[in-house]
């Protein structure tokens, strides 16, 4: 399935922005949960989100973006095509058969 690499810009933090964090969050982890979303990184200064998404086709990736509860803050979106995406596997702690 082909990946898609956004980047979306935000205006410097607001009061109101900082309140729509929260469903924010719940809706990203969603997504990892089912599969949609492959990684997800904000700037420290807060102004900037990078993201891979999984699906069908760009149109369908620029719908998963438009639902995002941060989506009416964004002054820019940029989307990237993909050819891959290699991310590194979560290190799990070693099992111990004692």
């Amino acid at each position: 399935m082909p990946s898609y690499l956004f980047q979306l810009e935000l205006p410097p933090m607001t009061e109101e922005m900082l309140s729509v964090i929260p469903k924010h969050r719940e809706h990203i982890n969603s997504l990892f949960a089912d599969g949609k979303l492959l990684s997800y990184s904000v700037s420290s200064n807060s102004n900037m989100i990078w993201c891979v998404v999984e699906c069908d086709n760009e149109r369908a990736a620029m719908d998963m973006i438009l639902k995002l509860p941060l989506y009416q803050y964004f002054t820019d979106i940029a989307c990237h095509p993909l050819l891959f995406h290699n991310t590194q596997a979560a290190a799990l702690p070693g099992l111990s058969l004692n």
